[in-house]
């Protein structure tokens, strides 16, 4: 019967494995746009529909897309929607494809990421990414196509914390970068090593450039899983080549904050690199909560209740003598027959030893 039972769990745990990821969708209609055509993106056809950012998507956590087309009288719009497999791939691709020439749109909906120029617009909600292109494209229409979208089965909606900890202060907009992975990290950087990374071991990286004295800056901000493991990077970093073999012109700075380590490239001062180094938002916090002893570590307490149960043995015990004795006093008197005591005549042993 047990072994019965067992396969049978071990059946549904594969079914489950085995179950179908949810594909992502997009709405046939939508404030008047109508679907026209529409391919679903697998994955191994994200090729035909990304060319060359393919890698690129797969590094980030490729789930399932859809492409499809719209018209709403003579415009017209293709819409291509990206299911990335966590909130932190899905931002880590929509700064990879948000272009300098965008600016930010403020949503009606605090959680969305939404950058347009031109005729394009980048919108980034969870775990899904969406590219629009095409004419008569408006801010209402976002919200009312991702408000269609349907959020994956326990999505959690938590991007990752890192891109804050930028400094905002002489920041280039649309300039920040977030990577996961050493091939988005290899096409925008060619300064720093990817290897030297530590992408395999968790590190994740983002990126900025900022315009400080009419110079402009890049800086770089690596985090580990433990303060450790930044501190033994760090060691590596500060031997690389492009750090001790650095010309006055561009000299690269290191600085480590807690599991942070961040890079200034391109620098030709120190004062510059320290105004973003020491400018990083990261501050670490130790927390020391002192044992404070319980009634149980209190020897006073101790000893009351040792006297405490002293003093209760001692009460039972007369109580019990009492109760006793008064049975006894009791049976003499109102009972014929002795109970507790022995006969009157009874005959005692003894030894004659004086004679």
């Amino acid at each position: 019967m047990n072994k019965r039972i067992s396969e049978i769990i071990l059946a549904m745990l594969l079914l489950l494995l085995a179950a179908p990821v949810a594909s992502a969708s997009l709405p046939s209609s939508f404030n008047g746009w109508q679907t026209k055509s529409f391919l679903p993106i697998t994955a191994d056809r994200i090729s035909d529909f990304a060319a060359e950012n393919a890698p690129v998507i797969r590094e980030y956590g490729f789930v399932s897309g859809i492409k499809q087309e719209y018209a709403k009288g003579e415009s017209r719009l293709s819409v291509t929607l990206w299911q990335m497999n966590d909130t932190t791939g899905a931002f880590g691709l929509f700064t990879y494809f948000r272009q300098p020439d965008m600016a930010n749109v403020i949503s009606t909906n605090d959680t969305d990421f939404i950058a347009a120029g031109g005729n394009q617009w980048l919108i980034h909600r969870g775990r899904y990414v969406v590219e629009v292109r095409g004419d008569g494209w408006t801010l209402g229409d976002s919200s009312l196509l991702m408000e269609k979208v349907p959020l994956p089965k326990g999505s959690i909606d938590i991007p990752p914390t890192l891109p804050y900890y930028l400094p905002e202060d002489k920041l280039i907009p649309q300039s920040p970068r977030f990577f996961v992975g050493p091939v988005a990290f290899e096409r925008l950087e060619n300064v720093v090593p990817s290897s030297a990374i530590g992408f395999d071991l968790g590190a994740e990286a983002a990126m900025a450039d900022y315009k400080v004295n009419g110079k402009t800056l890049r800086l770089l901000l690596v985090s580990y899983a433990t303060p450790q493991l930044a501190a033994k990077k760090l060691e590596g970093f500060q031997k690389l080549p492009l750090v001790a073999n650095a010309d006055s012109n561009n000299q690269v700075y290191i600085k480590r904050k807690g599991p942070i380590v961040g890079f200034v490239l391109n620098a030709s001062q120190s004062a510059a690199a320290d105004l973003l180094l020491d400018n990083i938002a990261y501050e670490s916090s130790l927390t020391w909560n002192e044992y404070v002893p319980g009634p149980k570590d209190n020897v006073g307490i101790m000893m009351m209740s040792i006297f405490g149960l002293a003093g209760l043995v001692l009460l039972m015990a007369f109580v019990a003598g009492i109760a006793f004795g008064g049975v006894r006093i009791l049976a003499q008197r109102f009972l014929p027959f002795p109970v507790f005591d022995r006969p009157a005549d009874t005959e005692i042993i003894k030894l004659q030893l004086l004679d």
